[in-house]
């Protein structure tokens, strides 16, 4: 694995802590909405993560295969 790689899978797993804790914390103060929103919020946000690292694929695939 690249260090890029290694990196972003420690910012993904930071985030992913982070939410589960205040998650977590929201729950016990009885705001299971706010923790629910929370949540999707997390999950967008590591979607939008996955979504740039797809795109990166995809432009690494057209250089190697030069189909642009």
């Amino acid at each position: 694995m690249d260090v890029i790689d290694v990196n972003l899978l420690f910012k993904l797993a930071g985030i992913g802590i982070l939410i589960m804790v205040f998650s977590q914390v929201l729950i016990q103060a009885d705001k299971k909405e706010q923790a629910q929103l929370l949540t999707l919020a997390g999950v967008i946000v590591v979607m939008m993560f996955v979504i740039n690292m797809i795109g990166d694929l995809f432009n690494a695939v057209r250089t190697i295969f030069q189909l642009y």
